[in-house]
């Protein structure tokens, strides 16, 4: 393992060492229902996340999705070209550059993502009562935050 990422401390608690490994079955029960939502679509799982992406931002531009997705110019042009001839996303000029370009949802796209979120939350809501998924939110939360700091770190 590189020198600059922290190894576990030797007198880490066994709940540590659990959580790591329920987060990792966690990722990876994710990844597959990103496969399974990408094929349900007819598209691939790059093409879900730039589409996810583009949702979840205001203001969204090759370059910044380009970044967001870890994907070269010419693979997030690609990428792009396939959400829109499939009618998920517009193309317009950035509002505050001509030189640029905005990506938005188109009306299907938003649609799409709009069921994505409802057939998400559902599969969710079976996993126990509200109670339960409550009283986990923080924590999932902290987790979530303390995941960011130590990308940026890296």
């Amino acid at each position: 393992m590189p020198r600059d990422i922290p190894q576990i401390p030797e007198n880490a608690p066994e709940s540590v060492i659990r959580l790591g490994s329920t987060l990792q079955r966690l990722n990876d029960a994710n990844r597959r229902y990103r496969v399974h939502t990408a094929k349900v679509l007819g598209m691939g799982t790059t093409e879900l996340s730039a589409l996810l992406a583009i949702a979840d931002a205001d203001d969204v531009t090759p370059s910044a999705l380009s970044r967001d997705l870890v994907l070269s110019s010419g693979a997030t042009t690609a990428v792009i070209d396939r959400l829109e001839k499939g009618g998920y996303i517009v193309r317009t000029s950035h509002p505050g550059d001509r030189r640029s370009l905005h990506l938005s949802l188109s009306e299907k796209g938003a649609g799409t993502v709009d069921s994505l979120n409802t057939a998400y939350q559902f599969v969710l809501s079976t996993t126990g009562t509200d109670e339960a998924i409550a009283s986990a939110l923080p924590q999932l939360d902290r987790i979530s935050d303390a995941l960011d700091a130590a990308a940026l770190e890296i």
